[in-house]
């Protein structure tokens, strides 16, 4: 016995350093058969338990994951980030009620946290497109009656009952949301098939390669996320200046590192303009106005800061839902119609250079249709 003791206490915590080692590398395959072989020595070692919980989630193991979870939240019942990976786990296998329970847990132990208020919006989502919205109204009404003022909170509930008053985003929701999806964001957005800053860019190539007016271009690119158009851009244009305008901070940090603007602006997209002190060749908007209903005001703005035929380039996601202008979806974005833009355009006084029904990216095996367009200050 004391040989065996005297073993584990020299042998466990070389494994676990390489467990760990493996684990921050995102190996999590192999960090889960040393984290397995810990536990078989010593089945109570809470790093390699929970470290191995998660190692399965990643893995999508979703059932092991769950069982794992299972025995962490034993014995660390108040963390709630066990609680809201228990509520995924349980989602992927089909457990809606368990993982409504879970995500709501998350949200009480942290008071409130805001990673975890996205988690369980993101959860409400996708399980009402599954079972149905009647299936999920009473956790959205028990969660906004505790989190009336959270934006979070706000939107999603806003998501859910319709209100013709409601034209745009909570800004604390937006900018909460992209602080928390940095990290990750161009990875993730890789996956979902997302092409948007490769179309902006393309159609700014076609159009002044015919113009031959490609030097000393100054582009806006109005909620420039992490920086994905700029990259594109400035690769095809590396004589332009390009300054981007974010409401997230952490974003921000993501485009900066990119090295392709000549200027970062911290700012809600509605308010930068008056500030900037300067007028562009082109402003650009990928998939930020699924943030806002109502356009007018800044379509004008772009309209105002734009030099004489300035051209705009932007998306927006096509409404399949109702004959509305703009419409709030469950999953709190806003879709607008077609109509609604071609006659905003106009009576902003644009010319529309170009429109195109395209695939914006996918959502779950769904694709989700909008327009690029290019329009031209008269």
């Amino acid at each position: 016995m004391f040989d065996f003791l005297l073993s584990n206490r020299f042998l466990i915590p070389k494994l676990l350093q390489k467990a760990n080692l493996l684990y921050e590398a995102k190996k999590f395959a192999e960090a889960s058969k040393l984290y397995q072989k810990i536990l078989h020595k010593d089945a109570n070692h809470f790093a390699a338990l929970a470290n191995l919980a998660v190692s399965y989630f990643e893995l999508g193991e979703y059932a092991n994951a769950a069982e794992q979870l299972y025995l962490v939240i034993k014995k660390d019942y108040n963390n709630p980030w066990w609680h809201n990976y228990l509520s995924q786990s349980l989602q992927k296998q089909g457990n809606l009620s368990g993982a409504l329970d879970e995500g709501w847990l998350a949200v009480s132990l942290s008071n409130g946290a805001m990673e975890h208020q996205l988690n369980l919006a993101y959860t409400l989502y996708e399980i009402s497109a599954e079972r149905g919205v009647e299936f999920v109204i009473p956790q959205i009404k028990k969660w906004y009656e505790k989190y009336p003022n959270n934006a979070v909170c706000k939107q999603c509930y806003k998501s859910f009952f319709y209100d013709k008053s409601f034209i745009r985003s909570e800004a604390g929701y937006v900018e909460n949301l992209f602080d928390v999806f940095a990290p990750d964001f161009d990875t993730v957005l890789g996956e979902l098939e997302y092409h948007s800053p490769q179309l902006i860019s393309d159609c700014l190539v076609e159009y002044f390669n015919e113009k031959k007016e490609t030097s000393d271009l100054r582009i806006l690119d109005l909620g420039c996320g992490s920086g994905l158009c700029g990259k594109y851009i400035k690769a095809s244009f590396p004589d332009c200046k390009i300054w981007g305008i974010d409401i997230s901070a952490q974003m921000l940090r993501q485009a900066q590192q990119k090295g392709v603007y000549e200027h970062l602006i911290k700012s809600d997209i509605q308010d930068c303009f008056d500030s900037i002190g300067l007028n562009f060749n082109v402003v650009i908007s990928s998939d930020v106005f699924t943030y806002f209903g109502t356009l007018d005001s800044i379509f004008s703005a772009v309209y105002n800061i734009l030099d004489s035929q300035g051209i705009f380039v932007f998306t927006v996601t096509k409404n399949i839902i109702n004959d509305k202008d703009y419409f709030l979806t469950t999953s709190s974005r806003f879709i607008h119609s077609e109509k609604y833009i071609t006659k905003l355009l106009k009576d902003t006084n644009f010319f529309t250079i170009k429109k195109e029904e395209i695939c914006l990216r996918k959502e779950g095996d769904k694709d989700v249709l909008g327009y690029i367009i290019m329009a031209q200050k008269m």
